[in-house]
């Protein structure tokens, strides 16, 4: 009588454990990661059309955008290829467990000319427009900027209509000196 309730527990048992396995397998304990990678460098930028020397991001002016959805773990790893140091802010991003990489400067130490620092932001919590600029000398005139969109997550609606459309604006000032000629 043993041997007949042990073979009928049994099928159920392997039931019960691969239920067990399908439903672990398919939790997500963690949100998702975006790796970045920039190498920041001098470069020629025409603001204004007049040619000089500005800032790059991966070879770009303005720097490349952020295009990330809420509670996302962004890890941006950021190499100095300039003379002199550089260091980094984000403007409006929360920072939460990691306040000393808000990249004020004394909370955040400037990466030196030839160093890299790897950043590590969690945008939760947070959709909207953003952006960074550097923060230290007058890096911010010389570019180095970029925009930050973080999305919903598809899953949970906003209580407004989607746009018809995004586009990043990142207004720029400067002076544009006559030659006199």
């Amino acid at each position: 009588m043993m041997r007949e309730e042990s073979k009928i527990s049994s099928p159920l048992l392997q039931f019960f454990f691969f239920l067990l396995f399908f439903s672990v397998s398919c939790v997500n304990g963690e949100d998702p990661y975006r790796f970045l990678t920039w190498k920041v460098t001098y470069g020629n930028i025409w603001p204004l059309g007049v040619k000089q020397q500005g800032i790059l991001i991966n070879g770009q002016f303005p720097g490349p955008r952020i295009d990330c959805v809420t509670n996302e773990n962004l890890i941006i790893s950021v190499y100095n290829y300039l003379s002199e140091p550089f260091l980094i802010s984000w403007n409006g991003l929360q920072q939460r467990r990691n306040s000393w990489q808000d990249g004020v400067y004394g909370t955040n130490c400037p990466i030196p000319p030839g160093k890299n620092f790897t950043y590590m932001l969690q945008v939760k919590d947070q959709i909207g427009s953003y952006f960074y600029f550097p923060s230290l000398a007058f890096h911010k005139a010389a570019g180095g900027f970029g925009g930050i969109a973080i999305w919903s997550r598809p899953k949970i609606p906003v209580p407004f209509p989607p746009p018809a459309g995004d586009f990043t604006f990142l207004l720029v000032t400067g002076t544009r000196e006559a030659t006199g000629s």
